[in-house]
């Protein structure tokens, strides 16, 4: 792929922009200051209009193809090029964007950016990679009445003489000048108003953000001197914002102290987005989030504060690992991600150990990563990129975000969090303001290290999978045998380093112990550590799946659990429940028997616990409640559901948060008729924890009728955002009523969904409609639309993954379903 930092290396940009958001249109004047390095230079410009280019005062010769502006004539050496352009204002939540939400009758329109990967190049003509950092100087002119941010602070006095330069459109000052002799802010006769900001860091295209609306927000500041700003669209609480700023502070605390390079900016904002694609954004100085992923109202669950927190932490951690220093091309996009994915979950931990943090880490995380590893074709987490298409693919949560936190992880508890944070020190002070490769942050922690830190992350990053070690017949994992762990079956001896093979979670890898080894250790269950606990289930899980182990092995296994507490091991039980549900054909007689068992199972400790929270639940509690309820549903204990059905009010905002999702669940299972109530609630609450619970009840009815319409909202935008569009597609997709009639509905409306996914998240309808193929005819479905797709970059490695896994899945039906229907007693 061809690089343009090879042709113009930027230093500094000089923006003079224009958004109009009424007329959804963006322009003006972009000057780079930098140096030429050939002849002909270029910028990427996707779907700008260019209108004149000047380097050094002098106009040139330019064209351009609606993705690259080439310019002519140029000579070697510093050199000052100033571009004139105009573009338009997007409404698929990347580059510069729409966004609206309702307030008091009225519609409110946002402007605002989403730059990563590769985005700012429709916004503004930049050098659009990540090695091209530079110093950005801001000036914007929009409505009057809007908040207009970016990632510094406006620029509240300045001093000194400026010159002004001639241009095409007579005579105007560069934005620095203006803002250096004019009023700063200022309102103009048109009800314009332009705001100036201070120069940024130098940093990445991609990090440069405004946002451009009417928001409200409160500011604080932690410890360190750093004001911490958290807005929210005015149709929000503002008392929303608190649970933010509170975690931001103490994020960037916790950060400064053991990062060594403080907070290097004066502020931090977070402006939660009516409208965003992604879960948030770790733009310099200005993070973005979804609004589900920063808002805490006064009633939010205990579920909604962790994952919050997790998501600003991650954020704030990109400060430094991804924006202070940064890959130097997307084929590291690990760096960022990997480092950011951990360190969330020390961050929190230090914040709210009650939380019991590590917990959702090492049954989450943990368990999404085995089990997207080991499917055949499976991206690595270094991954090539050759094609600008291809980026967008590298953001596979389960790989370069799980995966890569799980080996940061390992590597972490192998050199102790002291050497650790010593190596990363060294890291950042020696790499501050610039790009890096791996290799670079694994010689600074090699130096704290009593073991090859390089050699074991290059056999785990740069190729996929992961080992299974097989013991020695006495428990023991002295004598290593490895193989590739595959679902396919196909597995081949391989040869990872492992320093260290511990029973615990933090290696990389599952544990195949003979049945007699196994059954010791489960007899022993009560005496092990969680992880240990944990361990012992997740890698049984894993190995079922292949001819290393029985499925039917895990009917008993689970049942011997119905009375335990932790809601840590009852998180792996729900995950092989469901894992099981594949041998089972809707509405049959040994589907109705394996509900039944469940019933049995969750029955005792529900019990105990109650459907009801109380005032003296714990932290456990609250989540193993959680868990027993969705598992009860699934069984459809109509007791159950009477019960939570009678807890129900019109008013669903008085609810108990807590079980509020299930009381909604179980009054629109037993009373259809309530969709349109739950419908229009929808579209009324800004509440976005509500939203979501109404949302995901409404595809859970067993009413073919009520279903239809829920069906219909796959197709308005108005009611349904585009960026909670797939999450509605994949929960009716998940309810076997419907589930051929939801398929059938995207390989319609394909083009809709192109233009509603946007390039990162396309490949989620391969992917995911994947993983609920579990018959001959549903995979002859999927081949039928799927493979005359499989040559786009977008898609290409989903469909492959996909095809692998049906494939194993279907393999593994018929070799255990008559086990698992005997071991049922069916």
């Amino acid at each position: 792929m061809e690089h343009l930092i090879e042709y113009f290396r930027p230093e500094k940009y000089i923006l003079e922009l224009n958004i109009n958001k009424n007329k959804k249109t963006i322009g003006g004047r972009v000057l780079v200051v930098g140096e030429v390095l050939d002849e002909v230079i270029k910028f990427h410009a996707v779907d700008l209009k260019i209108s004149d280019v000047l380097v050094n005062d002098k106009k040139v010769k330019f064209k351009t193809d609606g993705k690259i502006l080439e310019i002519f004539d140029v000579e070697l050496g510093k050199a000052e090029v100033e571009i004139f352009y105009e573009g338009e204002l997007n409404e698929n939540m990347q580059g510069a964007y729409l966004s609206t939400y309702e307030y008091k009758g009225s519609t409110e329109i946002i402007v605002a950016t989403q730059f990563e990967s590769h985005y700012a190049r429709e916004a503004f003509p930049c050098i659009d990679e990540p090695e091209a950092k530079a110093v950005f100087e801001l000036a914007i002119t929009a409505g009057a009445d809007d908040l207009v941010l970016s990632n510094t602070p406006e620029l509240k006095s300045a001093s000194g003489p400026r010159r002004s330069r001639p241009s095409p459109r007579g005579s105007r000052a560069y934005p620095r000048a203006a803002a250096l002799r004019t009023p700063l802010s200022q309102t103009l006769d048109s009800g314009l108003k332009t705001t100036y900001f201070e120069p940024t860091p130098r940093m990445s295209t991609y990090l440069l953000a405004w946002v451009i609306g009417k928001f409200h927000g409160k500011t604080i500041k932690n410890k360190h001197g750093v004001e911490i700003t958290t807005y929210v669209a005015l149709n929000q609480d503002l008392d929303s914002v608190d649970f933010a700023n509170e975690i931001a502070a103490k994020s960037l605390e916790f950060y400064d102290d053991n990062f060594g390079v403080p907070y290097p900016l004066d502020k931090c904002t977070q402006v939660a987005l009516p409208d965003f694609e992604a879960g948030a954004m770790e733009n310099w100085g200005l993070v973005t989030y979804r609004e589900s992923a920063l808002v805490v109202g006064r009633d939010a669950t205990l579920g909604t504060k962790k994952s919050v927190a997790l998501t600003v932490a991650h954020e704030l951690s990109h400060q430094w690992f991804g924006d202070l220093v940064t890959m130097k091309w997307w084929d590291d996009l690990w760096l960022n991600e990997s480092f950011a994915s951990v360190m969330e979950y020390y961050a929190v931990d230090y914040i709210h150990p009650e939380y019991k943090i590590w917990e959702g880490f090492l049954t989450g995380d943990a368990l999404i990563a085995l089990r997207r590893d080991c499917i055949d074709g499976v991206q690595s987490v270094h991954q090539d990129v050759n094609d600008p298409e291809e980026i967008a693919t590298l953001f596979d949560p389960a790989i370069v975000y799980a995966k890569g936190a799980r080996l940061m992880l390992m590597v972490i508890r192998l050199m102790g969090w002291e050497d650790f944070t010593k190596g990363v020190r060294d890291y950042f002070e020696k790499y501050k303001y610039q790009n890096t490769v791996g290799d670079n942050l694994w010689d600074a922690l090699n130096k704290y290290a009593d073991f090859d830190v390089k050699k074991m992350m290059h056999a785990f990053i740069d190729k996929p999978g992961y080992p299974v070690v097989f013991d020695n017949g006495n428990g023991e994992f002295k004598k290593i045998e490895q193989k590739r762990f595959l679902l396919d079956k196909k597995m081949q001896n391989s040869d990872w380093p492992l320093p260290e093979i511990k029973e615990d979670m933090s290696g990389h890898y599952i544990l195949n112990l003979t049945d007699n080894e196994f059954k010791k250790r489960l007899d022993d269950f009560d005496n092990l550590g969680l992880e240990e606990k944990l361990r012992l289930l997740i890698d049984r899980d894993l190995v079922s799946k292949t001819d290393l182990a029985s499925s039917a092995s895990l009917l008993p296994l689970i049942w011997k659990f119905r009375n335990e507490d932790s809601a840590a091991v009852w998180n792996i039980i729900l995950t092989i429940i469901s894992g099981l549900k594949i041998f089972f054909e809707y509405g049959s007689e040994e589907e109705r028997s394996y509900k039944e068992f469940v019933r049995n199972l969750v029955e005792p400790k529900l019990n105990e616990i109650g459907l009801k929270t109380s005032k003296s639940d714990d932290e456990n509690t609250i989540r193993l409640r959680s868990i027993l309820l969705a598992l009860d549903f699934y069984a459809e204990n109509i007791k159950n559901l009477q019960k939570l059905a009678e807890m129900y009010s019109d008013d669903i905002s008085s609810l108990d948060s807590e079980i509020r999702s299930d009381i909604l669940d179980a009054k629109i299972y037993l009373q259809p008729e309530y969709l349109d109530k739950y419908l229009k609630d929808y579209q009324n609450t800004s509440d976005p924890e509500i939203k979501s619970d109404l949302m995901v009840a409404m595809t859970l009815t067993k009413n073919q009728n009520a279903l239809k319409k829920v069906i219909k909202l796959l197709n308005q935008p108005e009611i349904v955002k585009p960026q909670d569009q797939f999450g509605l597609f994949i929960y009716l997709y998940r309810n076997p009523i419907v589930k051929t009639e939801v398929f059938e509905w995207m390989t319609k409306n394909w083009d809709f969904v192109k233009k509603m996914s946007g390039d990162k998240s396309l490949d989620n309808y391969p992917r995911y409609t994947a993983i609920g193929i579990k018959t001959d005819a549903e995979f002859g479905e999927y081949l039928k639309f799927f493979e005359p797709l499989a040559d786009e970059p977008a898609l290409a490695r989903a469909i492959e993954m996909g095809k692998n896994e049906i494939t194993a899945r279907l393999e593994l039906i018929k070799s255990d379903k008559a086990a698992v229907y005997e071991a049922l007693g069916v």
